[in-house]
């Protein structure tokens, strides 16, 4: 692997599609050298980022998630250019924030422009 490889994956803003999101932030991690704890915890860390941006909520455009990794670092960005208001799901994104926060290094919530980013440094050296 260089020292920085990208992915990225567009899904549509549909539950149904989550699963692809876990899936390939999983492999990436394992491709960084992430423990399977890390990995676990990553997949978590997909699926409430999902679950915020389709928390009851049909949105018209699809989800864009963009993977910046190198070796046990991954740098994510997810978006969607939604033109709805995300002024009714601030619960929702207090209890994303509370849940995601421990397990990243940085981690920044942009709910006006619907984008979060967050990132992630390996420290489990057992797998």
């Amino acid at each position: 692997m260089k020292n920085n490889d990208q992915v990225q994956l567009i899904i549509p803003t549909s539950s149904r599609y989550e699963d692809v999101a876990q899936t390939t932030i999983a492999h990436l991690g394992l491709r960084s050298g992430f423990s399977l704890k890390e990995i676990e915890n990553l997949r978590a860390v997909m699926k409430a980022t999902t679950d915020m941006f389709f928390s009851g909520r049909e949105l018209e455009k699809p989800l864009h998630i963009n993977f910046l990794f190198s070796h046990q670092k991954m740098h994510v960005t997810v978006t969607t250019q939604t033109t709805k208001s995300v002024a009714d799901i601030a619960d929702v994104i207090a209890g994303f924030k509370e849940f995601v926060s421990p397990r990243v290094n940085e981690l920044v919530v942009n709910s006006e422009k619907s984008w979060v980013v967050f990132e992630v440094q390996a420290t489990d050296q057992t797998n």
